[in-house]
């Protein structure tokens, strides 16, 4: 019974690994159709971006800096605008709540 749940989750794993190539190899593509060079640098920025969830540019910045420690925040919020222009990454914001001002000024709107 062990043996099968660890060959289910190796499988698992594989199949997480190829969804991720396409997407990357996809990406790539994309970015060679806009004429974008194809760095070292840039490769890297985009595996991070696929491995996690990020909330910003400095989240991804950290854990590139932990991996090539001459790449630099502009290398990284510049490949990240790139991404967005083509259409590849979107970023949403944090949910917050509405202030009173807000409120009266949005009841106001719909009325």
């Amino acid at each position: 019974m062990m043996k099968n749940a660890v060959e289910e989750k190796a499988y698992e794993n594989q199949e997480a690994y190829q969804r991720t190539q396409m997407q990357k190899d996809m990406i790539l593509e994309r970015l060679r159709e806009q004429g974008c060079r194809i760095t070292r640098q840039r490769q890297l920025i985009l595996d991070i971006i696929l491995e996690g969830n990020w909330t910003n540019c400095k989240e991804i910045f950290y854990e590139a800096r932990k991996r090539d420690t001459k790449l630099g925040m502009a290398t990284v919020y510049r490949t990240v605008s790139t991404l967005e222009e083509i259409g590849v990454l979107t970023h949403s914001y944090q949910y917050s709540f509405v202030s009173d001002k807000e409120e009266d000024i949005r009841s106001r709107e719909t009325n």
